[in-house]
């Protein structure tokens, strides 16, 4: 059996040249289109601020909205925290008779909360 042995530059292929290098003259930035850091911060501050104003002026006029509808129905909103679970309450209340109507979260999942807080500081209190 005959072997073939091949030639590591083939017949008919092109010698490899060398890279070049090409020589570019330095960036220069254009400094009509870009602003300083300052001025671009203090645009994004006056926005910010601007934003702020709106956020708050619409926080306003939900609380007057809810507010007006729970005083043509003889209730009102209570926000409580809870200790034991350290968790925020809003409660919705009749006036008249002082019965919750809602209660966010529910009392249910608050004892839940109660009772993880609990076993998670009796967990940590083994441990040390």
């Amino acid at each position: 059996m005959a072997i073939e042995s091949v030639s590591p530059n083939p017949k008919g292929s092109m010698p490899f040249k060398g890279v070049e290098t090409v020589e570019r003259p330095p960036a220069s930035p254009e400094v009509s289109s870009i602003q300083p850091v300052p001025s671009v911060v203090a645009t994004k501050v006056e926005q910010v601020e601007g934003d702020k104003k709106n956020a708050e002026q619409e926080v306003s006029k939900a609380i007057e909205t809810v507010e007006l509808m729970m005083d043509l129905r003889s209730r009102s909103v209570q926000f409580v925290k809870d200790e034991a679970s350290g968790s925020e309450v809003i409660k919705v209340v009749d006036d008249n008779t002082g019965e919750v109507i809602r209660q966010m979260p529910t009392e249910e999942l608050l004892g839940f909360m109660r009772n993880l807080t609990k076993m998670l500081g009796n967990f940590l209190d083994e441990r040390v």
